[in-house]
């Protein structure tokens, strides 16, 4: 039988190199191993483990493939002079780039465990966990950022203007960004590198010197980056659902009163209003539901008593929700590019402007194609 060890067991956690449970493990017995609970099970066990391997090996490159390819596109299109100005681009620029850099540590994590032991130093352990806790402090709270930007211009729109800028925006990041490196500075001297002499491979750990303070710290973590941000969010999409519904239904009964110049302006304007809003909106919800199996995992294992087997069917529906929470890093840029009018209309510009660069295309057809795209509303 496989060494379960080499193996991310409760990938529930706040990073991906050790679990509550595994912390538990590691301070009740020296000597941790994991084993299957039933024995009469032992094949059945033993499949679902490996078809929970199957997923994570399939899945996590093809995740960080196409995500960081999708994110660094999204980080060009709002930072492209089209939407640089635009409601949230600072945000949306900053969730791409926190998404890449989690996908990256993903990647180095998985590749370490599955195909070549590459993390042996305990600095590139301690710089790859300091990493990934930033980067999923920073995705979830910058997904809180822009939705309540969207519940001020929809829910307080006279104080929109004075909320709703770059610099509010840029401010608001930098002091994110801030925040996330004092909070999990700590990484960088609790983290360890453990060595298997039998199989001569050393894995990411950490120090059982701190395993009191860890335990806090992760009920601390799931606070942060769970249960308040879910709440934020669920709370402020509802309200701009809701207040959006409204001011469709009022918007509707005033445009026989007023006269046709003013009432085709103010439909404009409110139909790219909501064209933005109905965006976010997706993008916050599908973030909501994506995370929200592997959190509820996580309050469980962060809740109940900590389990000295490992049931191996739970694995594996384990594995299938940590998958959907790393889906979750990678797919705005579908989002973006299938329900975003403006995200499609800057994005066929950088291309068209790429072929005239590149001597693919002529200047007369080159104008010819952006002046269409020019009259989209």
């Amino acid at each position: 039988m496989e060494n379960l060890s080499q193996f991310p067991v409760l990938n529930i956690s706040f990073n991906d190199f050790f679990s509550f449970d595994v912390l538990h493990k590691k301070y009740h017995s020296t000597n941790t191993s994991f084993t299957l609970d039933n024995e009469n099970n032992r094949e059945h066990e033993m499949m679902a483990y490996h078809i929970a391997k199957a997923i994570r090996n399939i899945c996590i490159p093809t995740i960080v493939i196409i995500g960081v390819f999708g994110n660094f596109v999204s980080m060009m299109v709002f930072a492209s002079n089209y939407l640089r100005s635009s409601s949230s681009s600072t945000f949306l620029v900053a969730l791409a780039c926190a998404d890449n850099v989690f996908l990256v540590s993903l990647f180095l994590s998985w590749f370490d465990g599955s195909i070549v032991n590459i993390l042996t130093s305990v600095s590139i352990c301690r710089f790859i966990a300091y990493l990934t806790y930033i980067s999923s402090f920073l995705s979830v709270w910058f997904v809180v950022g822009f939705t309540l930007e969207r519940h001020i211009a929809i829910c307080h729109p006279l104080h929109a203007k004075l909320f709703c800028t770059q610099v509010r925006e840029k401010i608001t990041v930098i002091c994110l960004i801030t925040i996330s490196a004092l909070l999990y500075h700590f990484s960088l001297w609790t983290t360890d590198v453990e060595v298997y002499p039998s199989e001569d491979i050393s894995r990411c750990s950490i120090d059982e010197k701190h395993i009191h303070f860890l335990n806090i710290v992760t009920w601390l973590d799931a606070v942060l980056t769970m249960l308040i941000p879910f709440v934020l969010i669920c709370y402020m999409n509802i309200r701009v659902a809701f207040t959006a519904a409204g001011f469709q239904e009022k918007r509707k009964k005033c445009l026989s009163m007023r006269d046709a110049k003013s009432a085709k302006l103010g439909a404009l304007r409110s139909k790219q209003q909501m064209r933005v809003t109905r965006t976010l909106l997706l993008v916050s919800t599908t973030f909501l539901v994506l995370n929200l199996p592997s959190h509820v995992f996580k309050l469980s294992s962060l809740i109940s008593a900590p389990a000295y087997y490992i049931n191996m069917t739970q694995y594996l529906v384990q594995e299938i929700a940590q998958i959907l929470y790393y889906f979750s890093f990678s797919m705005n840029f579908f989002l973006y590019a299938f329900y975003g009018k403006h995200f499609q209309k800057s994005l066929t510009f950088m291309y068209e402007s790429l072929r005239l660069k590149c001597g693919c295309s002529d200047r007369m057809g080159y104008l010819k194609r952006t002046m269409t795209l020019r009259s989209w509303v």
